[in-house]
């Protein structure tokens, strides 16, 4: 994979319920420890409690999903928060979704289908939209890394919108934004790149037809995009 010029594994899954076993343990500490020695980080899906804290004790950095199979207690993000470990918030993961599939008023997961039911690894009446919401303010006040990031596959618009909807109650937009910039570039290793607005960083810049602070809305009304310093959008 270094060869090849790649940096990141994809997602590494550790069983959530009751937790990861010891034959999985075992492997992901070696797959760390030869991501180490080739210079590639390794991801981790890890989306419960158990999973999470055992991936921070074989060495994992990357984190790709809060847990949403229970609650993350202070000690738990105190943890994460003192590994330096960096973690994305998918927090719109088991919120139901309104108006995507069908304009008919019903609840839907992610993929269409009925919600909660059809909630992958559900537990059981769709606690998922309560547990990661917490679980990320949980680990924002212990001081961890929190990034933005949403596994939706549809309309990417649609997407963010019902993401920064779940996110919106428990964070201030000064955090979203910080959330969404600079702590979203530091998970992906680009933070000397992306992020922030500054000299000699990349001129990858959108304008909006509003103020961010003013509420998460205004981050979906894109007017403007830079790529390089390129203007390669422009519904101004």
């Amino acid at each position: 994979m270094a060869e090849m010029g790649i940096k990141f594994t994809g997602e590494i899954a550790l069983t959530p319920v009751p937790g990861p076993s010891e034959k999985e343990l075992e492997v992901l500490r070696a797959v760390v420890d030869e991501g180490k020695k080739a210079g590639v980080l390794i991801q981790v899906h890890a989306v419960s409690t158990p999973a999470m804290i055992a991936a921070i004790d074989a060495g994992v950095k990357l984190l790709v999903h809060l847990p949403n199979k229970d609650f993350m207690s202070k000690d738990d993000a105190k943890k994460l928060a003192a590994s330096g470990a960096r973690i994305l918030g998918t927090v719109g993961f088991g919120t139901p979704v309104f108006g995507v599939f069908a304009e008919d008023n019903n609840a839907r997961f992610r993929d269409g289908r009925p919600w909660p039911t059809s909630i992958v690894d559900g537990v059981r009446l769709g606690e998922e939209a309560g547990y990661m919401p917490v679980n990320a303010r949980t680990a924002w006040d212990a001081g961890a890394i929190l990034g933005y990031c949403t596994d939706t596959t549809y309309d990417p618009l649609t997407g963010l919108d019902h993401e920064l909807k779940t996110i919106n109650p428990m964070f201030s937009m000064k955090d979203i934004i910080k959330m969404m910039g600079p702590n979203t570039a530091s998970y992906i290793q680009m933070g000397d790149q992306l992020g922030t607005l500054e000299p000699g960083k990349l001129a990858d810049i959108i304008l909006l037809d509003g103020n961010p602070l003013e509420g998460y809305w205004n981050m979906l009304k894109t007017k403007v995009v830079l790529k390089g310093g390129v203007v390669v959008v422009d519904k101004r």
